[in-house]
């Protein structure tokens, strides 16, 4: 847990301060979604049918709710597993993640979610609810809103590093000045030399709050990045990923902008999955997706 804290808190101070590295692309890529080679093999589905933060068997399905102080975020910000919560939304259960801050480092609440290192191939799914508006306060904050796999880095510039993912920014941030949709892949980096850091990201700005699938597929060749069916971006060597890595939901703030009012933003997860080995269409996700429902499973993990 320490390493995998350590390895977000070096990648976010990276992230702040080589924005100039950054090799950005439009989304809307060419190319197509690697043929299918089925729906059945080890698989993880999670429907976050919980019945609060509490309950036992978040942590005997193989989640920790994290409490850990560190990286990424606002130094000194707490992460509260009590600020997220379960409930039931189109008879569909539903994560909510909760952070925000009363404009100090003392009084700024993140939330993490996060498996075991067990997942590299294959195809990362999840519906997720991005936000632009805060529950209460005011609005303005650089929040970041993700769905990720991350690997623990063992040393700096460490060439086993794997990192994936969609970061949602509804007020911008990472010199981005307003809303956009991020999908990045590293490959390492370093924090004592930025210089170092080797990492591709694709953006689209504009706002994306409201529900979006989102599908990642991992091969030997290309991690192919969509959002509700449409391919966002396409990522070839030497980004792809080269070790085991956790599936993480993770929602925090970047920096304080000196308001010393309360507020709070949501950002909600519908369900996530995972299908290792295998390269999946979005449409193929949603059917798997589709058969565990109608078969009343509300978990599996055969990974």
């Amino acid at each position: 847990m320490a390493g995998l804290a350590q390895s977000l808190s070096r990648r976010t101070a990276v992230a702040l301060a080589s924005t100039g590295l950054i090799c950005t692309a439009l989304a809307g890529l060419p190319g197509t979604a690697d043929a299918a080679v089925g729906q059945t093999g080890p698989a993880l589905f999670d429907d976050f049918n919980y019945t609060a933060h509490t309950d036992p068997l978040l942590s005997q399905h193989g989640w920790t709710l994290r409490s850990a102080p560190g990286g990424p975020g606002v130094p000194g910000a707490r992460w509260k597993p009590q600020n997220i919560s379960f409930a039931t939304r189109s008879g569909n259960s539903i994560m909510n993640m909760r952070s925000g801050t009363t404009g100090t480092a003392a009084g700024t609440e993140q939330t993490e979610i996060y498996t075991e290192p067990k997942f590299h191939r294959g195809t990362y799914a999840a519906r997720v609810r991005f936000t632009d508006r805060p529950v209460y306060g005011p609005d303005g904050d650089h929040m970041v809103q993700t769905f990720f796999s991350l690997s623990p880095q063992v040393v700096s510039t460490d060439p086993a590093y794997s990192e994936l993912g969609f970061e949602y920014v509804p007020n911008g941030g990472f010199g981005i000045p307003a809303s956009a949709l991020l999908a990045t892949s590293w490959e390492t980096y370093s924090e004592e030399d930025p210089a170092q850091t080797v990492y591709i990201s694709t953006q689209e700005r504009r706002s994306f709050a409201g529900w979006h699938n989102l599908v990642a597929t991992v091969d030997t060749q290309r991690i192919n990045y969509y959002v509700d069916g449409r391919l966002f971006a396409t990522h070839t060597e030497p980004y792809l990923p080269e070790s085991s890595m956790t599936i993480r939901f993770s929602h925090w703030l970047i920096d304080l902008r000196g308001v010393r009012k309360p507020r709070a933003y949501d950002e909600q997860v519908d369900y996530v999955y995972f299908a290792k080995d295998r390269v999946l269409t979005p449409t193929q996700v949603q059917a798997a997706v589709a058969d565990y429902r109608a078969r009343r499973v509300a978990f599996e993990d055969t990974v």
